[in-house]
C-alpha cells in the first residue's frame, strides 16, 4: 500500500510537470536566436550585403536590414524569433535590382527556415542580379521566384535620335549600346544627351506565358510610346523633338500586355525628355522604370494604394485646418491676441505640407511633382517659423528681440527655395538643419522659462511642448525617409501626422486654460464692482461666452458637414463605377439612398471565364454607421476569389463581421452567381429575388430563409440553383422598395413589387429599371423615402 502510495504521487507530480510545461510554453513562448551567414565570392568591392523578409527584424520586406560584415567574403544577420514562426528571407545588395541569383543566374525563391532551437544557418550566394549579363528571360520558375511580379531593368539597348523604323523586329542593333533606362545622374551623363532616345530589349518568354495577361507599370519622367514586336501598345504623354511639342504624363496606372506567340519578343520604347537637366539636379533619374507582374494585384495595389491616401490626406489635412480657421477666427474677434494669428499660419502652413506631401502621389508630371515639392519645403520652413513666433506669443507680453534674427533667416532659406533651390548644394541643407535645431532649441528654452513663470501667459509651455513634439515627429519621420530607422515603433511609417495632431490639441488645452483665466478675472472684477453694475457685467460676460461657444458650434458643424460629404463620396466610390458587359446578358442597376450615406450596396466581379458574380446588401440604419457596415463588406467581398462556394463565403463574412464586435449593426445580403444560364443564389436575410418566366409569363419568387450577417447565433448559410431561359429576368431588391410607405401610411407589400415586376419584365433591364422607379415614385407620392431602394434587373436575351 505504501508503495502504491508513493507511485500515485509520482503520477501526480508528473501530470502537474507536464501542465506546468505546456501552460509555460504556451503562455511564455521562449524566443530562439538564429544566426544567419551568407558567403559571397562575387561581392564587388566597397559593396555590402542586406537581407529582408517576412518579420518586424527582417524589416517585412519593405525595409532591407544591412548585415554585419565578418569578412570580405562572409556577412552575418543576428535575430530572434519565436519558436514554431517560419521566416521567409532573401539577400540583396541593397535593392532588388541588385538580389542574390543561382549560377545560371535566376532569382533563388524565398529562403526558408523553421525556427526550432537556436541555429547558425549558412548559405552560399554564386552571383547577383545585376552582375548576371544575361538577356531577359520570363518562365514561370522565375515568377515564382519574384514572387509573380518581374522588373525591366535588364538588356536594354538605346540610341539617341528619333526614328520610328527603330520599332521593327528586324532592325539589326548589334551595334546599339546597353544601359539602365532609369537613368540616374551617373549614366545619364555617359549621354551625349539631345532630349530624344530610343530603348529596345529583347525579352525571351516561355511557351506556357505566351496566353497569360501580365500587368505592365511603366513609370516616366518624360514622355514614352511603347511598343510590341513593331505595334505601338500605350503611349504616356506625348513624345516630341522639342521642349515645345513634348507633354510629360506621370501615368502610375498599370496596363495590360500580352505577348506574341513566339520565344523572342521585342519591347521597345521611344523617349523624349527635354527637362532631363532641370530631373536629374533635382536627384531626380531622367528615364523610366517598367515592371511586369499579375495585373489584378497591381489593379488592386494602385486602389488601396489612392483609397488610402486620399482618406489619409482628406482626414488629416481637415482636421489641421479646423484649428487654423477656429484660430483666425479667434484673432479676427479679438486682434489682440497674436498668438491666434502666428498658430492659425502654423497650422496652415502643417496643413499645406500634409496635403502635398502626400499630392505628390496623384500629380501627372514629374516637374509638377518638383513644383509640388517646393511648396512642401516653403510650408515646413514656415510652419516651424511661426510656431515659434506663437509660443513666443503666447509666454511673453511682449516679443522679445530676437524674434527678428529667426524672421530673416527663415525669409533668406525662404528665398533661397524659392528662387534657387540647388544654391549651395549639401552645405545650404546642412546649414537649415542647423538652423531647424537652432530654433527647435529655442522654443524648449522658452518651454522653460514658461514653466517657471506664475503669470496668467505662463501656459505658453504648453504650446512650447506641442511644437517640440510635432517638430520631434517630424524628424523622426526623415529618419524612417532616409532609412536611417529601418523599424518604425509599432510598423508606422507616416508619422509626423500625429505630432501635428498633438500640436493641435495642445493648443487648444492652452486655448481652454486662457478662457478659464479669463473667467476666474472676470469674476473677481464682478465682484469688486457688484454695488455698481453686477447686473450690467454678468450679462456682458454671458454674452461674451454664449458668442465664442456659438463661433465653435459653427465651426463644429461645418467640419461635421464636410465630413458627412466625404463619407458619402466615399460610400459612392466603393460602388462599381461600370456595370459589367456579359455577352448575351442585359443588366442595369439603379440605388437611390434615404439619406447622405445610405446602408443599401452592391457589387459585381466577372472573370473572362464568363462568370458574373453579383451581390446586393442592405445594412441597419442609415448614415455613418451603416456606412462602415457597407466598407466592411465590400472589403470582404473585394477579396473574396470569383469561384468560391457563395454559401460559405456568407457564413465566414457572418463570422468576422460578429468578431469585429460592431455592436447593433447588421447587414442582410443575397449573392447570385451566373454561369452560362445556370444561377446560383444564397441569401442573408434579404428579400426574395423574382425571376420573370418569358414562356409562362409569370413571376417566379425565390426565397432562402436566413439571418443577417452579423448576427450571434451560428448558422450556416444555403443556396439554390436555378436556370434563366431566354427572355428570363432577374430581380434582386432590397426591401426598401416592397416596404415603402405612401402619404396614408400604406405599405406596397411584397405581392404588389411582385405585380408591378411581372408587368413591365419583358422591356430591357435599364427600361425595367426605370419604371420601378417611376412606380416607386408614383407609390410615395409626397410621402418621405424612409430607406434605400436598390434593384438589380439582370434579363436574359
Amino acid at each position: 500500500q505504501s508503495i502504491k502510495k508513493i507511485m500515485n504521487q509520482v503520477l501526480q507530480l508528473t501530470y502537474v510537470f507536464v501542465i506546468t510545461l505546456i501552460l509555460t510554453t504556451l503562455l511564455f513562448p521562449q524566443e530562439r536566436k538564429i544566426i544567419i551567414t551568407a558567403e559571397a565570392d562575387t561581392l564587388p568591392q566597397n559593396s555590402q550585403i542586406y537581407i529582408t523578409g517576412n518579420s518586424d527584424e527582417l524589416g517585412n520586406w519593405d525595409f532591407m536590414r544591412q548585415m554585419k560584415k565578418i569578412n570580405d567574403k562572409k556577412w552575418q544577420f543576428e535575430l530572434k524569433a519565436e519558436k514554431g514562426d517560419t521566416l521567409e528571407f532573401k539577400f540583396t545588395r541593397g535593392n532588388w535590382m541588385s538580389e542574390a541569383v543561382d549560377t545560371s543566374g535566376i532569382e533563388f525563391p524565398n529562403f526558408v527556415h523553421v525556427v526550432n532551437n537556436d541555429t547558425i544557418i549558412n548559405y552560399e550566394l554564386p552571383s547577383w542580379r545585376d552582375l548576371a549579363h544575361q538577356n531577359v528571360v520570363i518562365t514561370p520558375e522565375r515568377l515564382k521566384n519574384k514572387n509573380g511580379w518581374f522588373e525591366l531593368f535588364e538588356g536594354w539597348q538605346y540610341k539617341i535620335g528619333d526614328d520610328t523604323v527603330w520599332a521593327d523586329p528586324r532592325l539589326d542593333d548589334t551595334d546599339w549600346k546597353t544601359i539602365n533606362p532609369q537613368l540616374n545622374k551617373k549614366d545619364f551623363e555617359k549621354l551625349n544627351w539631345t532630349g530624344n532616345i530610343w530603348f529596345r530589349n529583347h525579352i525571351f518568354i516561355d511557351s506556357t506565358l505566351w496566353n497569360n495577361v501580365f500587368g505592365l507599370n511603366f513609370t516616366c519622367s518624360g514622355a514614352a510610346e511603347i511598343y510590341l514586336n513593331g505595334k505601338l501598345l500605350y503611349k504616356y504623354g506625348k513624345v516630341g523633338l522639342s521642349k515645345e511639342t513634348e507633354e510629360n504624363v506621370l501615368d502610375r496606372n498599370p496596363r495590360h500586355i500580352l505577348f506574341d506567340k513566339k520565344e523572342e519578343q521585342l519591347l521597345a520604347v521611344r523617349y523624349s525628355n527635354h527637362s532631363a537637366e532641370k530631373m536629374i539636379s533635382y536627384g531626380i533619374p531622367a528615364g523610366f522604370t517598367a515592371v511586369l507582374g499579375d495585373l489584378e494585384v497591381f489593379i488592386y495595389s494602385r486602389i488601396t494604394n489612392v483609397r488610402d491616401l486620399s482618406v489619409q490626406q482628406i482626414a488629416f489635412t481637415f482636421f489641421v485646418i479646423a484649428f487654423a480657421v477656429m484660430h483666425f477666427l479667434l484673432f479676427i474677434f479679438y486682434p489682440k491676441a497674436k498668438e491666434n494669428l502666428f498658430y492659425s499660419i502654423s497650422m496652415f502652413s502643417f496643413a499645406t505640407v500634409i496635403y502635398t506631401g502626400i499630392q505628390n502621389n496623384f500629380v501627372d508630371s514629374v516637374l509638377t511633382a518638383i513644383d509640388v515639392s517646393t511648396v512642401n519645403s516653403i510650408s515646413v520652413q514656415m510652419s516651424i517659423l511661426f510656431g515659434l513666433l506663437t509660443v513666443y506669443a503666447s509666454s511673453y507680453a511682449k516679443m522679445p528681440k530676437q524674434y527678428i534674427f529667426f524672421i530673416i533667416i527663415s525669409a533668406a532659406f525662404l528665398i533661397q527655395t524659392i528662387f534657387s533651390p540647388h544654391f549651395g548644394g549639401d552645405i545650404t541643407n546642412y546649414a537649415f538643419y542647423t538652423f531647424s535645431i537652432i530654433l527647435t532649441l529655442e522654443i524648449f528654452r522658452v518651454v522653460v522659462r514658461s514653466i517657471k513663470r506664475k503669470e496668467s501667459w505662463g501656459w505658453g509651455w504648453i504650446i512650447g511642448f506641442g511644437f517640440i513634439v510635432a517638430i520631434a515627429f517630424i524628424a523622426y519621420q526623415v529618419l524612417i525617409i532616409t532609412s536611417i530607422v529601418t523599424q518604425p515603433l509599432f510598423g508606422i511609417y507616416i508619422v509626423y501626422y500625429y505630432g501635428i495632431a498633438f500640436l493641435a490639441i495642445t493648443v487648444s488645452i492652452n486655448l481652454s486654460k486662457k478662457v478659464s483665466d479669463t473667467n476666474k478675472n472676470l469674476e473677481k472684477q464682478l465682484s469688486q464692482v457688484k454695488e455698481l453694475s453686477q447686473k450690467t457685467i454678468e450679462q456682458e460676460r454671458k454674452a461674451r461666452e454664449e458668442e465664442l461657444a456659438r463661433k465653435l458650434l459653427e465651426a463644429d458643424n461645418e467640419r461635421k458637414t464636410r465630413e458627412l460629404e466625404e463619407a458619402r463620396n466615399l460610400q459612392l466610390s466603393m460602388l462599381p463605377k461600370y456595370v459589367p458587359k456579359v455577352p448575351g446578358f442585359d443588366i442595369a442597376v439603379y440605388m437611390k439612398t434615404a439619406t447622405e450615406v445610405g446602408g443599401d450596396y452592391y457589387d459585381f466581379k466577372y472573370n473572362q471565364n464568363g462568370t458574373l458574380l453579383i451581390a446586393v446588401g442592405d445594412a441597419t440604419g442609415h448614415g455613418m454607421k451603416a456606412g462602415t457596415m457597407v466598407a466592411t463588406v465590400k472589403g470582404l467581398f473585394t477579396a473574396e476569389s470569383i469561384d468560391a462556394d457563395i454559401a460559405k463565403f456568407l457564413t465566414k463574412s457572418k463570422s468576422i463581421i460578429r468578431n469585429m464586435q460592431l455592436g447593433n449593426l447588421y447587414m442582410t445580403m443575397m449573392i447570385a452567381k451566373i454561369e452560362g444560364e445556370k444561377v446560383t443564389l444564397t441569401s442573408a436575410g434579404m428579400p426574395p429575388a423574382l425571376i420573370y418566366r418569358y414562356n409562362s409569363k409569370e413571376v417566379e419568387e425565390i426565397k432562402l430563409k436566413a439571418l443577417p450577417l452579423g448576427g450571434t447565433s451560428d448558422f450556416e448559410y444555403s443556396k439554390t440553383d436555378t436556370l434563366l431561359a431566354n427572355g428570363d429576368s432577374l430581380l434582386l431588391m432590397s426591401d426598401g422598395f416592397p416596404e415603402l410607405f405612401n402619404k396614408q401610411k400604406e405599405i406596397l407589400e411584397y405581392d404588389r413589387a411582385k405585380e408591378i415586376f411581372n408587368s413591365i419584365a419583358e422591356s430591357s433591364a435599364s427600361e425595367t429599371i426605370n419604371l420601378l422607379q417611376k412606380e416607386a415614385d408614383r407609390w410615395r407620392g409626397e410621402a418621405k423615402q424612409e430607406d434605400d431602394i436598390t434593384f438589380v434587373v439582370v434579363k436574359r436575351k
